[in-house]
């Protein structure tokens, strides 16, 4: 089913094809606090995280809009993230250090297809819908501690305490949800 826009984030859209700065004031006054906290919890760090949510926006300013967006909060959110995890995997290439970002996309990559390798639309879709039923399938619980490890990048430790339990629990957890999410992928459900 094909969402659409709110009368608010077409009047947005319209203003940045317009190249007008009204756009990027009502995305910060709408959008900030999220995208900020996408990029804060990858890149662990307020003011690398402020920097990425302006690149983002100068981004948006300076570049042309797919014309098939249908959600502008997702777009937006799908947009930081993948700058926020640029952005780290050039600061760790300066720095040569390890972080959680990059330790939760190694703990998944045993799961989803390699990322070099470029997915037809439709097996795109199938990927998508396919991660969304997984999701779907798991317990609040559960959804919440896969969403903040791989999602949020959070750290075993940090979910451990946000959720009231301790780290080996989270790892056992999440270890389940990766075998599970593999069988899923490969349509071995139980």
């Amino acid at each position: 089913m094909k969402q659409e826009l709110s009368a608010e984030e077409k009047e947005i859209l319209s203003l940045l094809q317009q190249n007008r700065e009204a756009a990027l004031h009502r995305i910060q006054a709408r959008y900030g606090r999220c995208l900020s906290a996408v990029a804060c919890g990858i890149l662990r760090d307020e003011q690398d995280a402020e920097e990425c949510v302006n690149d983002v926006l100068m981004q948006l300013w300076n570049h042309a809009l797919p014309t098939d967006i249908t959600n502008l909060k997702a777009y937006l959110l799908k947009t930081m993230r993948n700058h926020a995890i640029t952005f780290l995997r050039s600061r760790q290439r300066k720095k040569r250090g390890g972080g959680i970002t990059m330790v939760s996309y190694e703990e998944l990559s045993e799961c989803l297809p390699d990322p070099s390798t470029d997915l037809s639309e439709n097996e795109d879709e199938t990927l998508k819908k396919k991660l969304n039923t997984f999701l779907d399938s798991l317990p609040k619980e559960k959804r919440i501690i896969f969403l903040k490890r791989y999602w949020r990048s959070c750290t075993v430790a940090e979910i451990a305490k946000q959720i009231g339990t301790n780290e080996r629990y989270v790892t056992n957890q999440l270890y389940a949800m990766r075998q599970k999410l593999k069988r899923h992928l490969d349509g071995k459900d139980e």
